[in-house]
């Protein structure tokens, strides 16, 4: 991601070429040819690296789509604008602290950064939906039924099934599971945690039930996944 917070400049993708006028967002994704940089009378940008299933379950709740790679943003996204400007001091302190702490807090300043970006730029969500599935994701791994979950977002049942349904294509209770194993392959590819642990971390008292699902859902068991996956030697 990449934020574009004053000036002006240009941003090319597949062969289209766009002016782009700051605020604006420029999404690019893995494997597509692009090119940007700013005018003659410079710019100021701000910008995110980022990947893994967490990046996968944003893209599926509708914070970035592939096919709107750039959002030109409005007055009314200017709160939401300064809001994400605001957290990029920190997540450069937390980056520098660096070891387990640093990188799990720079996590989540990078989730609250791209889930801020995403609801105000309007990818395929309007404000109220992007704020509803940005408090889902919040709350996903809680072990709330669909009524407690809806009652905490402030919206009905109904209302929260049309919604995330609107806006991802699947219901909420699939949405809850696909956020969960998201959360649970980050914690087994990125920590040593025990697996009954990260079953209770991502909702589930029963880490039988969280094994047999977590295998159903990704084609792997959790040791099998963390095995193949791990991206550091635990210590």
């Amino acid at each position: 991601m990449v934020l574009v917070s004053a000036g002006s400049g240009h941003f090319s993708v597949d062969g289209r070429r766009f002016k782009i006028q700051a605020p604006a967002i420029i999404w690019l994704f893995p494997g597509v040819s692009h090119g940007y940089g700013p005018g003659p009378a410079g710019w100021q940008e701000h910008w995110l690296l980022f990947t893994g299933p967490t990046a996968r379950a944003l893209e599926e709740l509708g914070c970035y789509a592939r096919d709107r790679p750039l959002v030109q943003l409005d007055d009314s996204s200017a709160a939401g604008l300064a809001e994400a400007l605001g957290l990029f001091p920190a997540l450069r302190t937390t980056l520098a602290i660096g070891g387990p702490r640093g990188d799990a807090e720079a996590s989540v300043l990078c989730q609250r950064v791209l889930v801020g970006a995403g609801t105000r730029g309007g990818a395929s969500t309007d404000e109220s939906q992007g704020e509803l599935l940005g408090g889902l994701q919040e709350m996903a791994h809680l072990p709330l039924s669909l009524p407690q979950l809806a009652a905490s977002l402030k919206v009905s049942v109904p209302e929260l099934r049309h919604s995330v349904q609107a806006a991802t294509g699947v219901g909420p209770k699939e949405l809850i599971i696909q956020l969960r194993m998201s959360r649970a392959q980050s914690l087994l590819a990125d920590t040593a945690l025990p697996v009954q642990r990260i079953a209770s971390l991502t909702g589930y008292d029963d880490p039988a039930y969280f094994s047999r699902l977590f295998t159903r859902k990704t084609g792997y068991s959790p040791s099998q996944f963390r095995r193949e996956h791990q991206r550091e030697t635990p210590h």
